[in-house]
């Protein structure tokens, strides 16, 4: 990945810190893939020299819609296994919300505090009714 496209994808996200590890935000944002737009989440690994490494997963409107469910309703989920794309879950305790990354390079997990869990699910339910501009300031082309 071309450094200026890493700096549009961080500009072009909904950004959450990790409390863990400083070195691992997640971005939220749209993805346009020979499907259409998906929701990408990547959890970052700053540390490694590019800035492009960690774990990402595509979602379809849908699965994105379900997740900003469970996280909202406060329920454990995973994500189905297809052949294409890694699993993603969420875990929820009584002070945060957990993303956890399975089956893809980089794997691993992200503990956000309720507020930014909320956030989230916010930023997913809009990405899957098509609403990008709210939380990414554009409108993936294909989605015109």
């Amino acid at each position: 990945m071309k450094v200026k496209d890493l700096y549009w994808a961080a500009r072009n996200s909904t950004f959450f810190i990790n409390l863990e590890s400083e070195g691992r935000p997640l971005l939220c944002g749209p993805k346009v893939s020979e499907d259409g737009v998906r929701i990408r989440l990547w959890l970052r690994n700053l540390a490694e020299g590019t800035g492009a490494g960690g774990a990402i997963v595509l979602l379809s409107r849908h699965e994105a819609a379900v997740m900003a469910n469970a996280i909202n309703t406060r329920s454990n989920w995973i994500g189905e296994k297809t052949s294409d794309m890694p699993r993603i879950g969420v875990s929820v305790t009584e002070t945060s919300t957990i993303i956890r990354f399975m089956e893809c390079g980089g794997a691993g997990h992200i503990a956000l505090p309720l507020a930014d869990g909320e956030r989230l699910a916010s930023c997913l339910h809009d990405m899957a009714d098509g609403c990008w501009r709210a939380h990414c300031g554009y409108v993936p082309e294909v989605a015109k």
